[in-house]
């Protein structure tokens, strides 16, 4: 190879490095900031709704109000950026209720932990971590991948014990001031729920792939299945929109052994592996793009 050709190469795979490091830095920024709106939104509906005497009654309102809104807002944020209305809607529709009873139980078990730790920084910590697991966990069944709740629990793990730390550190420097310590630790779990979330999938994820040019580049998605779907569906694993070159169901990439299989499923022939047409199926490297009509998508893998 020539000197010319390797440097060429080798910008070639740093642009593509430097893309990778960008996107799933938007991805952890967009997340965070979706939970910690989905914390705040909770926070509101919490103040103006919930008026029961009864801790355990309200701890349960107060877990299923501030879990159903993080768990919308996390779910909802990627459909959204898509413009994809009704993939976001059934999105928030599996993760809202599933969140919800997942924030319940982790709050009022939350307050059992408290209890036994006699409160202080690390009894705080410890009960908001409850409350995350159960968010997390609701993430991971909304999604039914075990992926995902090994992710949501690990991620929603950390991001609630980082918001009771903070919470209850900030309710003592503020001198008791509950109100303004409780919402910037609600808001703070929310961001930090959301965070964890994207980092724990990015070093945890085992195969994804990412938008290299489309309306959705930068967009990553996991492939959390053993089958994913590919196509202009909005029911499919990886939604590819603002492409009339796409189909609904137009390929799918599918785990076999220790490896990738592309397998197209579309009849136009807009199916392309590394610039060579894929008319049945093709097993993927790491790095291979992928083409679905105008589409690119890097295929990566660990």
């Amino acid at each position: 190879m020539s000197a010319a050709s390797t440097a060429k190469a080798h910008v070639m795979a740093e642009a593509a490095r430097t893309g990778r490091i960008g996107a799933s830095a938007r991805q952890a920024y967009d997340l965070a900031l979706a939970g910690a709106l989905g914390g705040l939104f909770g926070l509101y509906l919490y103040v103006e709704t919930v008026e029961a005497k009864s801790v355990y009654v309200r701890d349960a309102w107060a877990g299923a109000i501030l879990g159903g809104a993080i768990g919308f807002f996390l779910n909802a944020w990627g459909p959204l950026r898509d413009g994809s209305w009704r993939r976001m809607a059934r999105a928030a529709a599996r993760a809202t209720p599933a969140s919800a009873v997942g924030g319940a139980v982790g709050l009022v078990l939350g307050e059992f932990v408290i209890g036994a730790f006699q409160g202080g920084l690390l009894g705080r910590a410890a009960s908001w971590t409850v409350l995350g697991l159960g968010i997390g966990l609701g993430q991971g069944i909304a999604d039914r991948s075990f992926q995902r709740l090994t992710f949501g629990l690990i991620g929603g793990g950390l991001g609630g014990f980082i918001g009771g730390l903070c919470f209850e550190a900030l309710r003592i420097a503020l001198g008791n001031r509950y109100d303004l310590s409780q919402a910037l630790g609600v808001v703070i779990l929310g961001g930090g729920l959301g965070l964890f979330l994207a980092l724990v999938e990015q070093a945890l994820r085992r195969a994804w792939v990412q938008v290299a040019s489309g309306r959705q580049e930068g967009r990553i998605y996991l492939l959390a299945r053993p089958t994913c779907r590919l196509g202009l569906d909005e029911k499919a694993d990886v939604g590819i929109f603002g492409d009339p070159a796409v189909e609904r169901a137009h390929a799918e990439i599918v785990r076999s052994g220790d490896g990738y299989v592309l397998r197209n499923l579309s009849r136009s022939g807009a199916t392309r592996v590394n610039g060579a047409p894929c008319a049945g199926d093709r097993r993927l490297g790491d790095g291979d793009r992928i083409e679905l009509g105008k589409t690119s998508l890097i295929f990566r893998r660990r």
